[in-house]
Order: structure tokens, then C-alpha cells, then sequence
């Protein structure tokens, strides 16, 4: 036998000697069990708050995936919080001036995580690695989307834990 504190008749506590306060239960109890009669139970967690946490776990993953990397020519190219700012702020001086910045000539290129470059020259190679990016968040939209397609039809806690990113 152990000895417990309940707070609402939930498990909050767990000790090998009694005390004031502590009543006696089984060695299987564990914190967080309810009471329930002379039972301790684990506490049932409804199918919706199930749902709800795995909504916000896919949501987490792909947001992860936005901003982790993407592949362009071959390349994975980093696309980190700063990355990313790095690659709309080229994105907006290409779009509103319609050239590449001043002294692009010389830089000519994007770097690869591997410390490699991609060469862009041009308005058009631009286009292509921005859309890579685009392409890449676009992907990542489709899945949670089927995810959550797959979460909407779930009815058991078994089939909600098996949807994984």
C-alpha cells in the first residue's frame, strides 16, 4: 500500500508513508488518477479535446515544415525565420524595382545549407527558387489539410493517435 492526497478526488500526490492529509491506496495509483468509490481510474479525455490537441499538433508541424528548408534545383535552402525574411525582402525588391538589387551580379546566387550556391541570375531563376519556397508551403498546406481530413472522420483515440505529420 501507498498513501495519496486527493484534491477533487484527483491523485495530486504519492508517498510510501502515511502522513496527515494522505489515505491509503493501492501501489498501481498513480498522480493524476481520479477517485472513484474505493477504484482509482485514469480519467477518460473526451474524443473532441483529442481532436482539438491533434489539430494544434499538426498546425505546430507545419508551420516546422515552413520553416525548416525547401528543395530548389537540387538544393536544400534554408528557410529559417531569418532566412525566410531574408528571401521576401529580395522577393519585394525584385517585384517592385523589376531587377535584381544593385551588385547582384557579384553575389549571383542563393546559399544552399550545405554552403553551396545556387546560381540566379536573373528575374526569371528568381521566379523559379521564389516558387520553389511557394511550392514547398503549398505541399505542406495539402498535408495538414489531409490530416485534418483524416482527424474530421476519426472516432477513436487509436485512430487519432495514428495521425502523425
Amino acid at each position: 500500500m501507498v498513501y495519496v492526497k486527493l484534491e477533487n478526488n484527483i491523485v495530486v500526490q504519492k508517498q510510501p508513508n502515511p502522513e496527515v492529509g494522505f489515505i491509503e491506496a493501492p501501489d498501481s495509483v498513480i498522480c493524476g488518477m481520479v477517485k472513484n468509490g474505493n477504484n482509482y481510474v485514469l480519467p477518460t479525455v473526451s474524443i473532441e479535446t483529442l481532436k482539438a490537441s491533434k489539430n494544434d499538433e499538426i498546425n505546430a508541424a507545419r508551420l516546422k515544415a515552413n520553416f525548416t528548408t525547401f528543395t530548389h534545383a537540387g538544393k536544400q535552402i534554408a528557410c529559417d525565420e531569418l532566412s525566410r525574411s531574408d528571401i521576401d525582402g529580395m522577393n519585394g525588391y525584385v517585384s517592385l524595382n523589376g531587377a535584381m538589387p544593385p551588385g547582384w551580379a557579384s553575389i549571383g546566387g542563393w546559399k544552399a545549407v550545405d554552403n553551396t550556391h545556387v546560381i540566379i541570375p536573373d528575374i526569371a531563376a528568381w521566379k523559379a527558387f521564389y516558387l520553389s519556397m511557394f511550392a514547398a508551403g503549398n505541399a505542406n498546406f495539402a498535408k495538414a489539410q489531409s490530416l485534418k481530413a483524416a482527424l474530421a472522420s476519426a472516432t477513436t483515440a487509436e485512430q487519432i493517435n495514428a495521425i502523425v505529420w
